[in-house]
C-alpha cells in the first residue's frame, strides 16, 4: 500500500474553518479532508484551462484564484473565487469540459478531489443520478450563463457597477462610509473584469467617485452600494455573493 505525500493532504480543521463548510458534520469534513489532495500554486500560474475535460472539483483552501475566458481573442475576467468556495463544478455534469480556465490571482492553496467522491460524500448518492438530474434541471440554465457571461446588453457603466458590487459581497469590510475593498484590485483589473478598455474603465471610475458611488481613502476604495444598486442590476449577482454587508470590522472571502 502507498502512503500518500503527507505535504500533500489537507487537514479537516482547515476545511472546517471555511465559512461555505461548516454546515458538514465531523465525520464528513474528516471524510472530505482525506479525498483531496493540496496544492499550492503560484499568482498567474494556471489551475485548469478552458476546454479540458471536467474531471475534478476544486476547494479553495486559501488565497484568491480567477475565472476567465477568450472573447474575441480577449481576456475577460468572469470573477473572482475565494477561500471556502468550490469551483470546477461542471466536473459535476455529465460528459463536460471546461468553459472557463482558472488561474491563481495571488498565491493558492487548492483542494482537488474526485466529483464521485465529493457528492458521495455530500449527498451520499452516486454521481451519476447527481449528474443527470443536474442535466435535466440546471443544465440549461449553466449554458445560458457561459452564453451571458458576455454581458450582451449591458454598457459598461451597468457592468462595473455590477463588478464593484459583486467585488464588495466577496471582498468587502464594513466601513461607516459603505464598504472597503480588501483586495487590491488596478484598473487594468476592473477593465479585464467588465470587458473594457483600461482608459474607458479608469474614466468611468472618475464620474462613480464625482457622483459619489465609490470613495477614495489613498490607495484603498470604498463602494457606496445603496447607489451602486440604482445602476446595476443586483439580483442578477450570484446569491452566494449577496451575502449581508459583514458587521463592523469583518471580512469576507476570508
Amino acid at each position: 500500500m502507498i502512503e500518500r505525500d503527507r505535504r500533500n493532504v489537507v487537514d479537516a480543521q482547515t476545511l472546517g474553518r471555511l465559512r461555505t463548510l461548516t454546515w458538514l458534520s465531523r465525520d464528513q469534513l474528516e471524510g472530505l479532508a482525506q479525498s483531496l489532495e493540496s496544492r499550492k500554486i503560484r499568482r498567474r500560474q494556471p489551475i485548469f484551462y478552458e476546454g479540458e475535460a471536467s474531471d475534478r472539483v476544486y476547494v479553495l483552501l486559501s488565497g484568491v484564484a480567477k475565472l476567465s475566458f477568450l472573447h474575441r481573442a480577449e481576456k475577460v475576467l468572469v470573477g473572482l473565487v475565494g477561500p471556502g468556495e468550490v469551483f470546477g463544478v461542471s466536473s459535476l455534469l455529465p460528459n463536460a469540459t471546461r468553459p472557463f480556465r482558472c488561474e491563481a490571482f495571488s498565491d493558492c492553496i487548492v483542494g482537488i478531489g474526485r466529483p464521485a467522491t465529493f457528492v458521495g460524500l455530500m449527498l451520499g448518492v452516486p454521481l451519476e443520478r447527481f449528474s443527470r438530474t443536474l442535466d435535466v434541471t440546471v443544465g440549461r440554465w449553466w449554458s445560458m450563463l457561459q452564453r451571458y457571461t458576455n454581458f450582451v446588453g449591458l454598457t459598461v457603466r451597468e457592468r462595473l457597477a455590477g463588478a464593484l458590487l459583486e467585488l464588495g459581497a466577496k471582498f468587502g469590510a464594513d466601513d461607516a462610509r459603505g464598504v472597503l475593498l480588501t483586495l487590491k484590485l488596478t484598473h487594468a483589473d476592473l477593465a479585464e473584469l467588465v470587458g473594457a478598455s483600461r482608459q474607458r474603465t479608469t474614466e468611468q471610475l472618475i464620474e462613480f467617485e464625482n457622483q459619489g458611488m465609490i470613495i477614495r481613502d489613498g490607495r484603498r476604495l470604498i463602494i457606496v452600494p445603496q447607489r451602486l444598486r440604482d445602476l446595476a442590476d443586483f439580483e442578477a449577482i450570484p446569491a452566494a455573493v449577496r451575502s449581508p454587508i459583514a458587521p463592523p470590522g469583518s471580512t469576507r472571502g476570508e
